[in-house]
């Protein structure tokens, strides 16, 4: 004697499981994560040829790969730098000052010479990646 055997409907998966663990999830990373605000330095927006010009020349801060820096081309250092700058800033409120790292360069060493450059009283500071990207005659 054969017994007919019913067949099985395949079985319906809810999603609540799923949304569930979602929301486990999300929960545990926003309970995990850091709500710490991060500074943000104010960089000055690249100036053009449309604009108004500036009276002074702009200052060309190099930062080697080492870590050495330069003003203009002569060798110089973060005292150096926070000294001119103070110098320069009290003349011209405006001194543009472009701030050029190399492109192995710890991003660090970059936001050192932003703090003394900030802390002397610069309020334009632009970063440009190569000399031969800009134009110092667009400042």
């Amino acid at each position: 004697m054969q017994l007919a055997r019913r067949q099985r409907r395949a079985g319906f998966m809810g999603l609540t499981p799923l949304i569930d663990m979602i929301f486990l999830l999300l929960l545990f990373f926003l309970l995990g994560s850091d709500f710490v605000t991060y500074g943000q330095s104010r960089l000055a927006p690249p100036r053009g040829t449309g604009g108004e010009s500036s009276a002074a020349p702009p200052v060309v801060i190099t930062l080697a790969a080492t870590g050495a820096l330069s003003w203009n081309g002569a060798p110089a250092d973060e005292a150096l730098l926070a000294r001119e700058t103070a110098r320069l800033v009290a003349q011209n409120a405006e001194q543009m000052l472009v701030l050029m790292p190399a492109d192995e360069a710890d991003i660090q060493q970059v936001t050192s010479v932003m703090d003394v450059l900030q802390g002397a009283g610069a309020q334009s500071i632009t970063l440009e990646r190569d000399v031969f990207d800009i134009d110092l005659a667009d400042f």
